[in-house]
């Protein structure tokens, strides 16, 4: 899950089009449906329990200049559950992407992520698929293209509703750092737009639940479940001998003096003994030695909080320059009012 990727651009793709958080409040919930449930869950339910659905928006916008059809997009996706969690595992139905500028169009082709499960790499759906109560806390679990294999899954907690009023420039701090991009370039927004009636956002903590291996290309961009790999006909032995595995991506060069092999799950895998460098989610680089082929990849390691997106911040006494903070830790989802809102604010 990468939070930047190039110079002059933010990305906020994250693994899911269909990451539940805050939908739209009030709704027709009996008091019957909250009894008995946390304040997290009561807070998940007031803004994802249908018929009110929860809104993610995700987009690649440049930091200066206009944003360019076919490279640039913000987009929006929502999902609801029919009932309550509390009544046992619910299905998050939701809806495909749309647009939320005029001049852009959504993206043809998305990374919905690869997992090594059991041995094999497998695709995932794109979505978070389930949602389901623990202890406090909210489940969501996102699912391989089969619909059956767990390939993720997320603990919510520390769920907070945020309304908004006034002008949409002028947002609280948490949601112009979690958007980077849409607020720091000034000309992607309206300064007269303001936030509707009922607008809000949900900010909440996602814990990793259990230890997540992802796969990815070593170069080029594929999308199936045989990504590009590091070198074929070969062992992570091999390379490891003839001086370690190159990934550009970190700046480093990984050996046995900055990681370790063993067997996990049946595959031989490296595990760098340090996280990669500029992400706001702690991640350990990986490689798997598979079906012939060694292949890279990621770990997040269960417990591990995941980090929000990366913000800008102007370096003083420059007007052009900036730095990039990679400290926030928490997420954010909006209501159909805040969507509703942003989408009458953009200039493009």
């Amino acid at each position: 899950m990468k939070n930047i990727n190039r110079p002059g651009v933010a990305i906020a793709v994250t693994l899911s089009a269909l990451l539940i958080g805050c939908g739209g409040g009030g709704g027709n919930n009996s008091s019957s449906s909250t009894a008995g449930l946390s304040a997290d869950q009561k807070a998940f339910q007031q803004f994802a329990l249908a018929p009110n659905a929860s809104y993610n928006v995700q987009w690649s916008l440049p930091i200066s200049g206009t944003p360019v059809n076919g490279t640039n997009y913000l987009i929006e996706s929502h999902a609801s559950v029919a009932a309550s969690p509390s009544t046992g595992t619910q299905q998050l139905n939701g809806t495909p992407s749309t647009s939320l500028a005029n001049t852009l169009s959504v993206p043809t082709t998305f990374d919905n992520g690869r997992y090594l499960i059991n041995g094999a790499i497998v695709v995932g759906s794109g979505a978070f698929n389930t949602a389901s109560f623990r202890g406090t806390g909210i489940v969501v679990a996102g699912l391989a293209t089969d619909g059956v294999t767990v390939v993720t899954s997320q603990l919510r907690s520390n769920l907070s509703v945020v309304p908004l009023s006034g002008a949409v420039a002028a947002a609280p701090t948490a949601l112009t750092q979690w958007f980077n991009a849409l607020y720091y370039n000034p000309s992607l927004l309206s300064t007269s737009a303001v936030w509707g009636t009922g607008a809000a956002y949900l900010q909440y903590t996602a814990t990793e639940v259990a230890d997540t291996y992802t796969v990815v290309d070593y170069s080029g961009s594929t999308t199936g479940n045989t990504p590009d790999p590091v070198a074929g006909n070969t062992t992570i032995a091999a390379l490891m001998a003839a001086g370690g595995i190159v990934s550009n991506d970190d700046g480093t060069t990984y050996t046995l003096t900055n990681g370790s092999v063993s067997s996990i799950n049946g595959v031989t895998t490296y595990v760098s003994s340090a996280v990669r460098p500029n992400l706001t989610t702690p991640t350990y680089r990986t490689f798997y030695q598979l079906n012939g082929n060694v292949y890279e990849g990621n770990l997040v390691k269960a417990g591990t909080v995941l980090g929000g997106n990366v913000y800008f911040v102007a370096a003083p006494g420059m007007s052009t320059g900036y730095t990039v903070n990679y400290s926030n830790q928490y997420q954010i989802r909006l209501n159909a009012a805040a969507v509703a809102s942003l989408r009458a604010a953009v200039t493009f």
